[in-house]
This record gives C-alpha cells, sequence and structure tokens, in this order.
C-alpha cells in the first residue's frame, strides 16, 4: 500500500505536483513540488529565510 502523504500543518492531503496558484516569491524561489489537492501551495512555515511552503510528511 502507497503512503499518504499529508500537509503538517492542516492536515489534508499533499500531492507531488507543483502548486498552479503559486506567487511570485514562490516561483522566483523554485517551484515547490508538493501543493493541496486544490492547487494551492503546501500552509507556510517560517524558516531562516522567511515563510516557505511545509514539507510533507508520511502518515
Amino acid at each position: 500500500m502507497a503512503a499518504k502523504w499529508i500537509c503538517p500543518e492542516c492536515e489534508e492531503e499533499a500531492i507531488n505536483t507543483p502548486p498552479t496558484k503559486a506567487t511570485p516569491q514562490l516561483m522566483a524561489e523554485g517551484l515547490p513540488e508538493w501543493s493541496h489537492r486544490d492547487g494551492e501551495p503546501l500552509c507556510p512555515v517560517m524558516s531562516p529565510s522567511g515563510y516557505v511552503p511545509a514539507k510533507p510528511v508520511s502518515q
């Protein structure tokens, strides 16, 4: 059985597809590989360089 991936912030399913609703900042930093099912980037989390999309976790 394949692992299910989720956004660790909202616990919605994450898919291994770049977001379709990326902001110019996300595009400039390199489009993330993961998104929510609706095409939004994964929820933002704080990093040393500011807010970035969360990394999905296996459930």
